[in-house]
């Protein structure tokens, strides 16, 4: 079947990708950027999908290829040869102006994709990265029931799914509790969240999407890059927990996939491919881009001693690589249940 799509945040790591796989299904797609944003990391996405590789493409299959071991079954994502690929536009808008916002949305959209976020782990930007997410959420969730666009999927994050403090596996369902091992990213994350679950009782059909930290081919700053970057620094102290991750091909994939499914929507589902623990991670990258890093487990007491540091340069406003929060979560060993069964939650009946 043929689609016409609204694509927000098109420009953007997860939208790029998402963007690209679904006109090579034939799908139409309109693309949202704000006005004079960099379209660069677009661009080379695109390359990327017409099989011109990259010394960093190729990198990143043979990343992927090594973490193989850490995979779940469900990596399935080919590239896809249909000549009939569909047509694409950009549109800019403001998504902080809700009339301009209902006026794209009066296009008949089969589906609008919100894969528009603020990221940001300093601390001095913390309050304006929440109220910027929360209010992104909902200027599009106002604007898909005025404009009568009825289904919605919204990428959230595994963050929202917030981090006990115990360390139980986290899953679908887990029910978000205030922990000082949640960042100030996660709870903006959770809280837009909420502004889809009101949509949803409002009448409108939704579907979340809650990836792990993104890895995958890109061009510019992403979150695959930062963790690259870091592994590959020369600074040796690793973090003693671990994450969910997944690449993010097979994370556009999998949500294209359910969208024809009416029984996946009104609900969350849950995107992590990879439990990995960070030293491990570090490890394989060091090896598959040949930067041999000495790792040394960031223990106690030299935490302590960083994370006091880290605060007292925070009090005073200094800009930092990372934050207090940051070096919490990642002392966390959070693991997510990826099993088939166990990654869609309960959905909410409209």
């Amino acid at each position: 079947m043929t689609h016409h799509i609204l694509v927000i945040g098109a420009n953007g790591f997860v939208g790029s990708h998402l963007v690209q796989q679904a006109l090579s299904m034939g799908w139409n797609v309109d693309g949202v950027k704000r006005k004079k944003s960099n379209i660069t990391h677009f661009e080379a996405i695109e390359k990327y999908y017409q099989g011109k590789s990259s010394i960093e493409s190729e990198l990143i299959e043979n990343l992927k290829s090594e973490l193989s071991e850490f995979a779940d079954s469900n990596l399935t994502y080919k590239q896809n040869s249909n000549a009939n690929r569909g047509d694409f536009k950009w549109i800019e808008l403001d998504l902080q102006d809700p009339v301009s916002l209902v006026e794209t949305l009066n296009t008949p959209y089969s589906f609008v994709f919100n894969a528009a976020a603020m990221i940001s782990f300093k601390s001095s930007e913390d309050d304006f990265m929440i109220k910027t997410n929360i209010e992104i959420a909902k200027n599009i969730v106002n604007a898909c029931l005025e404009a009568n666009c009825r289904n919605l999927v919204h990428f959230s994050s595994i963050a929202a799914l917030g981090r006990p403090e115990n360390d139980e596996e986290i899953n679908i369902n887990t029910t978000w509790t205030d922990s000082d091992f949640n960042t100030p990213y996660a709870l903006s994350k959770y809280l837009s969240e909420m502004e889809v679950w009101r949509g949803a009782q409002e009448g409108l059909n939704v579907l979340i999407v809650n990836p792990g930290v993104i890895l995958g081919y890109s061009s510019g700053k992403t979150s695959s890059t930062q963790v690259i970057d870091a592994a590959n620094s020369k600074n040796p102290f690793v973090p003693t927990g671990s994450n969910g991750f997944i690449f993010v091909e097979d994370l556009a994939h999998r949500t294209l996939n359910l969208l024809d499914n009416s029984e996946n929507w009104n609900c969350r589902h849950l995107m992590v491919s990879h439990n990995i623990p960070f030293i491990r991670l570090f490890e394989i990258i060091n090896n598959v881009y040949q930067t041999k890093r000495k790792k040394i487990l960031l223990k106690q007491p030299l935490w302590s001693v960083i994370y006091f540091l880290v605060r007292m340069l925070e009090f005073f406003k200094l800009h930092l690589p990372i934050s207090t929060h940051l070096l919490k979560s990642t002392r966390k060993n959070s693991v997510y249940n990826n099993k088939m069964g166990a990654t869609r939650s309960r959905c909410f009946v409209v």
